[in-house]
């Protein structure tokens, strides 16, 4: 699995270290110095599910699937 990273640094993280905020994931060092104890408000990032891995990937197939055939429609 690809580790997200730290919008500010760019080190890599595990999932549950980073928190969310405007949708761009902070590490605790980078989020203490940029937002001072506001950083602790803000909700952990969640760890992706099996439920929402397989989903993406079953949205991508059937995009595939439709895009080929539309690609050979006479």
């Amino acid at each position: 699995m690809i580790k997200p990273s730290c919008y500010s640094c760019r080190k890599r993280f595990e999932p549950a270290e980073l928190r969310l905020h405007y949708s761009k994931n902070y590490c605790q060092p980078c989020g203490v110095g940029l937002f001072g104890d506001d950083y602790a408000r803000f909700p952990e990032k969640p760890s992706p599910t099996t439920r929402r891995n397989l989903a993406v990937h079953l949205a991508v197939l059937v995009l595939g699937a439709a895009a080929f055939w539309l690609w050979f429609q006479p």
